[in-house]
């Protein structure tokens, strides 16, 4: 190694810790070696310590290089974005003496809607009228075929439910077709002799009645206000092939509700007081209305303010600080959809309620990234130094890019924050930092698909889907088609999969999820959150606050390297006139780096 001064850029983020290594001689600048890690801990606490040295030690390994060789390490400056929900309508919805069943089986029997009353299979001498039968795990699905031929000239059975996957085979024995539901597990808890709806779809298509809570109220003769209540049954069914729906003796439907609550947002130019079932667009209107934000609270003994309250409390206690030196400076809302729980239902079944996902960032009354440069540097004998707003030193790397001028302005795209920078002719800075990135993406997909799988949403937002339509081929979501020289697993025929570098991923859900679905909610998760925070931070940095005045964007940071965003974003930001594109730093390094470039740059 050439004599020189080896100066090492740390870029702590809310997902990766990134180190990049430089050699300095002069103005003269090599690129010697870099490594990144995930980010233990909450950015901005002592628990990044640890990824901090593992990114440093794999970095030196690789350059063949001991503490010792390194004159310095500069350390970004950070703000730690928190993010969680706010229910916007119902949080807990309960149905008393009802029972639903909607879990959309693979291979139901039948088609048709058809409504009766339970009765157990082996005993539908007992009833009379039309009758659904109830077809317990114990009884052989060819005994169940034949007791139901064998009734139906004493009663009418008009449709059937079944315990274990039996309802293509009974229903190929039957004399005369009905809409068969298997695979239900606890049925076991459905009481006799009360009305129960059955419905099948054709192949391809789903059930039109049991999803509309107009359809129901024909089917059980409910009145107006049973009927408003009926909805959330009717939502959960939305998309199946099949469903049932048990009414009770004497049942109703009741709905429980905590409120989502009054969100107050003080900023510099006054402050402003919204219900959060407004929805994001209004709460982002008011986040704008009120100018710089200096803090959010949340009305007492609603779901809002007990999610700030929580954001507060986690940071006090990361931090060894007290509230009242503790501030919500930024936020970002997303309209979006949770699953909710259905009680009473007999298969797990679930409602999709509109909830408001916020993101928050909360600014301390001292900077934490004091303590862990204090800490790094007792561990590796190097001066450790806080060394710029991030924003500032994402800028100082992009400008690195070969073709890059002033003025530039970038878009640094991570995982709990969007920041903007823009440099002037004259060499001013302008920078912005924002809640809300990529990390919040991966949750409005988990929720939206009812994953319940936060590492399956990562990879939804990371890589592209295909459809294996044979153990040969895939056909992937832009319509082109991959032939393939060994076979597949049979597991994967027919399935929907994520593309990754060197493995296809099947997505399992308790629903059938569409290859379009996903595809659809993952692009929407992306606009709500990089598109929404793109365009505010672009235009508080802008020239009289004008996107127009904006030449050119280069877009750095882990999320930049996104298979998709860059697209949207271009596609967006054109019908300012903004060129935008992915920094190419030194002519080398991926965008991803440029945090820790500008940090290794900076004097």
């Amino acid at each position: 190694m050439p004599a020189g001064r080896i100066v090492a850029g740390m870029d702590i983020g809310n997902s990766t810790t990134e180190v990049l290594l430089l050699e300095r001689n002069g103005e003269d600048v090599r690129y010697v070696a870099g490594a990144m890690t995930p980010t233990t801990g909450v950015k901005g606490t002592l628990d990044n310590v640890r990824g901090c040295m593992t990114a440093l030690d794999e970095s030196l390994r690789a350059a063949g290089l001991g503490y010792a060789d390194v004159a310095q390490i500069r350390l970004n400056q950070a703000a730690p974005v928190i993010s969680d929900l706010s229910m916007d309508t119902i949080s807990e919805t309960t149905v008393i003496g009802s029972a639903m069943i909607g879990h959309n089986p693979d291979t139901p029997g039948g088609e048709g809607l058809a409504i009766g009353r339970t009765a157990p299979v082996r005993q539908l001498g007992e009833f009379s009228g039309d009758v659904v039968a109830v077809v317990e795990g114990t009884v052989p699905y060819y005994e169940a075929a034949a007791l139901i031929n064998a009734a139906v000239p004493r009663v009418r059975v008009v449709a059937a439910i079944c315990q274990r996957d039996d309802g293509v085979l009974i229903a190929n024995r039957l004399h005369t077709q009905i809409p068969i539901v298997d695979e239900v597990s606890r049925i076991e808890k459905i009481e006799m002799g009360v009305p129960a709806a059955v419905e099948v779809a054709k192949n391809g298509e789903s059930i039109r009645t049991l999803s509309n809570p107009y359809g129901l109220a024909g089917l059980f003769g409910m009145n107006p206000e049973e009927t408003r209540k009926s909805i959330p049954v009717a939502r959960s069914l939305t998309g199946c092939r099949s469903g049932v729906v048990i009414r009770a003796a004497g049942a109703s439907v009741s709905v429980q509700t905590i409120r989502a609550g009054v969100v107050d947002i003080h900023g510099a130019d006054g402050h402003v007081k919204l219900d959060v079932n407004a929805g994001a667009q209004r709460i982002m209107q008011a986040v704008e209305r009120v100018g710089a934000v200096t803090d959010v609270f949340g009305e007492p003994g609603t779901n809002v303010g007990a999610l700030l309250s929580r954001v507060k409390d986690e940071m006090g206690r990361l931090t060894g600080q007290r509230a009242e030196g503790l501030h919500i400076v930024d936020l970002l809302a997303a309209d979006t959809f949770s699953s909710v729980e259905v009680a009473g239902a007999l298969a797990g079944e679930s409602a999709m309620e509109n909830v408001v996902m916020l993101a928050a960032m909360v600014q301390t009354s001292r900077l934490p990234m004091q303590a862990i440069a204090d800490e790094l540097s007792r561990q590796t004998g190097i001066f450790v130094r806080v060394a710029g707003r991030e924003a500032e030193m994402a800028l100082k790397g992009a400008m690195t890019t070969p073709g890059a001028g002033t003025p530039l302005a970038i878009l640094d795209l991570g995982g709990g924050s969007t920041d903007a920078a823009l440099i002037n002719d004259d060499g001013q800075v302008t920078a912005i930092h924002h809640a809300g990135a990529g990390e919040m993406v991966t949750r409005i997909i988990d929720l939206e698909l009812d994953l319940h799988d936060r590492d399956t949403a990562e990879l939804i937002k990371k890589y592209p889907l295909a459809k294996v339509e044979s153990l040969l081929f895939l056909r992937f979501e832009d319509g082109s088609v991959k032939f393939l020289s060994e076979p597949l697993p049979p597991a994967l025929f027919s399935r929907v999969v994520i593309v990754t570098e060197d493995t296809l991923v099947p997505i399992r859900s308790s629903k059938r999820l569409s290859i379009d679905r996903i595809a659809l909610v993952r692009r929407e998760a992306k606009r709500k959150v990089f598109v929404t925070n793109a365009e505010r931070a672009l235009r508080e940095v802008a020239p009289d606050k004008e996107l127009r005045k904006i030449g050119s964007v280069a877009l750095v940071g882990g999320s930049s390297q996104d298979f998709e965003i860059a697209d949207l974003l271009a596609e967006h930001l054109m019908a300012y006139r903004i060129t935008t594109g992915r920094a190419n730093l030194m002519g080398r390094l991926a965008p991803h780096s440029a945090v820790a470039l500008g940090l290794a740059l900076t004097e």
